[in-house]
């Protein structure tokens, strides 16, 4: 997915190494897709009723 607002974000290593780990562990195809997922799950906490856009088709990849 292309992205249509590039933000630049600072993480502590501990964040790095788990999101870095997730990427590896090919849970997500991107630090971008850790980084959305993380959004969504604060998105839905805020506000159960909000429906973020695209929740289904992305994020943690199911095993097969």
């Amino acid at each position: 997915m292309a992205a249509k607002h590039a933000h630049h974000v600072a993480l502590t290593a501990a964040h790095s190494a788990y999101v870095t780990d997730q990427v590896a562990k090919g849970h997500y195809a991107s630090v971008s897709e850790v980084v959305r997922a993380g959004l969504r799950l604060l998105i839905e906490r805020e506000d159960p009723r909000t429906d973020p856009p695209a929740a289904a088709s992305h994020g943690k990849r199911r095993e097969a």
